[in-house]
């Protein structure tokens, strides 16, 4: 059973999934704490933002501010700012559209992919510290629950 209020958005007690209210706030909690905790044990010298920012473009190779905007969800004039500091700090370049010169592509610079693979090195040695105190039927448990996790994401990431 799915109600949806007039926001547009289920409430989480509309939802039924067979799953107590307090067992949906449960997940959302221990996601939410364990995404910071990867965050801050791997984070470096720019912002969550600008960090995010530098993985989409990592991730598709080149983009406009605007398609920036969209990925993020964020309004452009933002988008722009992130670019903007990412740029200043040699992480991103803009290269102009042969095609179009009133258009501008983002790319990512050698400096940012090092920046990005070490920040995520960061947080895969944390994580992996923290896992090796499971027991193997727990490590088991996540594995098994990644694909169900990432659909959850709806592909993504």
């Amino acid at each position: 059973m799915l109600m949806i209020m007039s926001s547009g958005r289920p409430d989480a007690a509309e939802v039924d999934l067979g799953r107590s209210v307090e067992d949906i706030d449960r997940l959302r909690l221990v996601l939410l704490r364990l995404a910071r905790r990867i965050r801050t044990n791997s984070s470096g010298r720019i912002t969550p933002s600008q960090l995010a920012v530098l993985a989409t473009v990592n991730r598709h190779q080149r983009l406009t501010v605007g398609q920036i905007a969209e990925y993020e969800h964020v309004k452009p004039p933002s988008a722009s700012k992130i670019v903007a500091a990412l740029e200043q700090g040699g992480l991103v370049e803009r290269r102009t559209d042969p095609d179009d010169r009133r258009c501008a592509h983002i790319a990512v610079t050698r400096d940012g992919i090092a920046y990005l693979d070490s920040v995520r090195a960061a947080g895969r040695t944390w994580l992996a510290s923290q896992m090796v105190t499971l027991d193997d039927q727990d490590i088991n448990s996540i594995e098994a629950a990644l694909p169900a996790l990432e659909q959850l994401l709806g592909g993504g990431e």
